[in-house]
């Protein structure tokens, strides 16, 4: 009871900044299996899975090591014929103006960009320990004169506490942690310019360094702390639980910086004076978790964000909110996955073999108010190394 009562005490203390600064949102990984599931399982996330998700998590028999977990993903629509195109710019066959009416086509129907990311830790038995170091840069826009690209980093080091509490056949599990992060952002309010961008780097053979245009841009950095909290309860092969992500403090960057002040001091802004808050994720579901044996094991998940408005909304507000998912998992190491984001459909699949954990997404995002105002796909791929 004490610990919950601290809990409490430092969320409220937390809230206290929220009206004295600007919002903003983490910078998160685009995780293969999560994505495969429409955005669903960070609610019921296990092992690494928690540093992103519940921390409720950490509170398992099990632990597990992550000596290294790398994922990348792509902001492209595999079509053939935007996979022809592609090929048509790596062999050199594309003439310049081909090039950018394929890249300008790219940004407007769909957005073009990547992203990465490297962690490792331990999770399970009530413990988490991690870090992770995620990057990500996506272009976007309705004509390629006026596109922006949005370009940001994170890094974040994580510690958490979790405990179960079985009640006869009710299982609970409570958890929370504490992160430190740096996040650096490209012009957070507006973006940088792609069309100079790419202006720079198409003609750098031209008497013009590529890196003239990238010098001069304007980038904002600093560092901050932020709890999380969360809950589930199970009974049988049914489990509820609800978590808040990011409920930070106040922190400050710096935006008198450029690439070249960075590039030059070798060193990142670690402040300034004006003030953020990272904006905070509330995020409620519902699970079926079957295991049959080592031979099948079938769960399905739904999971909303902003819980409290879906029931003032109601069905109005339901594919704005909503991210559901199924995975099957065949012979304890082939899974497949399926799942709806916010009204899209994603698909993935997954192979565990012993230390090594291979997995790949096809996804699509809402971007818009509106379900179906513009949808973002990409390809997630994730490999890790666990013990």
């Amino acid at each position: 009871m004490k610990r919950l009562l601290c809990i409490a005490l430092i969320l409220a203390l937390g809230g206290l900044t929220f009206g004295q600064a600007t919002t903003t949102t983490r910078v998160s990984p685009k995780t293969a299996k999560v994505m495969g599931m429409g955005g669903s399982f960070r609610v019921f996330s296990t092992g690494y899975d928690t540093f992103f998700g519940n921390p409720a998590g950490l509170a398992t028999k099990e632990g597990s090591l992550t000596m290294a977990d790398v994922a990348a993903w792509a902001y492209f629509k595999p079509t053939q014929e935007n996979i022809a195109k592609v090929q048509a710019l790596m062999n050199g066959s594309a003439s310049s103006s081909e090039m950018l009416s394929s890249i300008a086509d790219w940004i407007t129907n769909n957005g073009l960009g990547a992203g990465a990311s490297l962690g490792l830790g331990w999770a399970g038995k009530g413990f988490g320990l991690g870090f992770n170091l995620t990057t990500d840069e996506v272009a976007s826009g309705s004509a390629l004169l006026s596109d922006k690209l949005q370009s940001r980093t994170q890094g974040t080091a994580v510690v958490g506490l979790a405990f179960p509490i079985n009640l006869g056949p009710i299982n609970i599990r409570l958890g929370a942690d504490a992160r430190a992060y740096y996040l650096l952002d490209a012009m957070p309010a507006t973006g940088w310019p792609f069309a100079s961008i790419l202006t720079s780097v198409l003609s750098g053979g031209s008497g013009s360094s590529p890196m003239t245009a990238i010098r001069d841009l304007e980038v904002v950095g600093g560092y901050g702390f932020a709890i999380d909290g969360g809950a589930t309860i199970g009974i049988g092969p049914l489990v509820v639980g609800a978590m808040v992500r990011d409920y930070g403090f106040e922190f400050h960057m710096d935006s008198s910086k450029t690439v070249g002040d960075l590039i030059d001091a070798k060193m990142v802004p670690l402040g300034g004076t004006d003030a953020y808050i990272i904006m905070p994720v509330i995020l409620a579901g519902a699970s079926l978790q079957f295991k049959f044996g080592n031979f099948l094991a079938p769960a399905l998940y739904i999971e909303a964000e902003d819980p409290i408005a879906l029931v003032t909304e109601g069905v109005d507000g339901l594919w704005t909110k909503v991210h559901a998912g199924a995975e099957v998992k065949l012979l304890n190491f082939i899974s497949a996955r399926a799942g709806i984001n916010k009204g899209w459909i994603s698909v993935g699949a997954g192979l565990d073999l012993l230390f090594l954990e291979v997995d790949a997404a096809l996804f699509t995002e809402e971007m818009g108010i509106n379900p179906g105002d513009f949808g973002r796909t990409g390809i997630a791929i994730q490999a890790a190394l666990r013990f």
